[in-house]
């Protein structure tokens, strides 16, 4: 195929990244421990090698459209991000809400560029709901061909009291479905997204 398909030729690859890999602690920069700012990174490096493995081994460029999301559930009061930042709120003016979602529409909007950079047509959003629904629903609503899901950051308690939400995408979504866990990917797969 040509460089130039259009949209409705290409196979839609839906890859949803999970929010928590993308936020960074609700406390401004200069308020962070040392300890938070490399666990921030390190999650972020999570995405980054996830989304580069795609590329390398999943996404044909000249002939895939890339649908970038993920979610942010705006009621997910237990999520360690919304703590972190309604813990930051409480002592200043920021909505948590509104922080934990512009931290992570930027890092969606960065990484579908780093995709862009690699010529692999590429669309970006961060979804309002929770991951199980919206990702199946999203999936379906853009006829996708196949959803790349970044297995989530789960504690072994939270595995044995819940689904995570990557599996009930692998159960209800209407195509096939490929996991993919991150900390078992080499780092050197980062080189992917470096072309």
């Amino acid at each position: 195929m040509s460089a130039h398909v259009p949209l409705s030729l290409r196979r839609k690859v839906v890859v949803a990244l999970d929010a928590e890999y993308l936020q960074a602690s609700a406390r401004g920069v200069d308020e962070r421990t040392n300890e938070e700012t490399e666990h921030a990174m390190a999650n972020r490096f999570a995405a980054f090698k996830t989304l580069a493995w795609v590329k390398a081994n999943i996404i044909r460029p000249l002939d895939d459209h890339v649908f970038l999301v993920t979610c942010v559930d705006p009621t997910g009061a237990w999520d360690a991000g919304v703590i972190s930042a309604m813990w930051a709120s409480m002592q200043g003016t920021r909505d948590p809400h509104t922080d934990v979602m512009k931290q992570v529409e930027g890092e969606v909007a960065r990484l579908a560029a780093q995709l862009a950079r690699c010529n692999v047509s590429v669309s970006h959003e961060v979804l309002r709901g929770t991951p199980s629904v919206c990702v199946p629903e999203y999936v379906h609503a853009h006829h996708g061909e196949l959803a790349v899901v970044q297995a989530p950051v789960r504690t072994a308690a939270a595995d044995m009291m819940t689904y995570a939400w990557t599996d009930v995408c692998v159960r209800t979504t209407k195509c096939p479905v490929l996991v993919v866990r991150p900390h078992e990917l080499s780092d050197s797969v980062a080189q992917a997204l470096d072309e």
